[in-house]
């Protein structure tokens, strides 16, 4: 005998006795299925009833009368439950780095619109990051405040306008995790 006959020999067995059991069951099922349909429709019927049977309101409006009264239950719920409460860290939003105001915001618990402000003037401060663009020594970025007669207020050293604020962010996220900021 060979390998294939034994596998399709094995299979059809397999098979019968599959069908076997499903033919075993099925009178049982037949039952079940017929008193839950039973059971289904009567159900439907009871309340189709009481939707046009006469009360001193129609049956359309206390069902419109109950699921308001469901909706206003789930607002009272949540009134009560409340907001989740903010971490702590989200009230974070400002902080002296490298010699200026930074501010940021947060959107969920990323940090966003990270940007520089004069100390004395509390003017947006405008970046200078050309030593980046060419050959150079020393790759930095300075901010400048035009309010306070152009003086360098902030200099970040490493990289063009991107690195710095990802040097900030990247300083805000650790004093966040050291717990550092509650100190500012």
């Amino acid at each position: 005998m060979s390998g294939n006959s034994f596998i399709s020999i094995r299979n059809a067995t397999i098979a019968s006795v599959i069908a076997g059991v499903i033919l075993l069951a099925v009178p049982v099922l037949k039952d079940y299925v017929v008193s839950f349909l039973s059971w289904t429709w009567s159900g439907v019927v009871w309340c189709s009833e009481a939707l046009i049977d006469s009360y001193s309101l129609p049956g359309w409006a206390w069902l419109l009368i109950s699921i308001l009264t469901l909706i206003g239950l789930i607002n009272i719920y949540l009134a009560i439950k409340g907001e989740p409460e903010e971490p702590e860290f989200k009230s974070y939003v400002e902080d002296l780095m490298h010699g200026a105001n930074w501010r940021w915001t947060w959107i969920g618990n990323q940090i966003s619109n990270v940007w520089c402000f004069c100390p004395i003037c509390d003017a947006t401060l405008v970046y200078d990051d050309s030593s980046c663009r060419f050959y150079s020594d020393v790759n930095k970025t300075d901010f400048i405040c035009e309010n306070c007669n152009r003086t360098v207020v902030a200099s970040i050293s490493g990289g063009d306008k991107d690195y710095a604020t990802g040097a900030v962010k990247r300083e805000i996220s650790r004093r966040i995790r050291t717990g550092e900021y509650k100190k500012h």
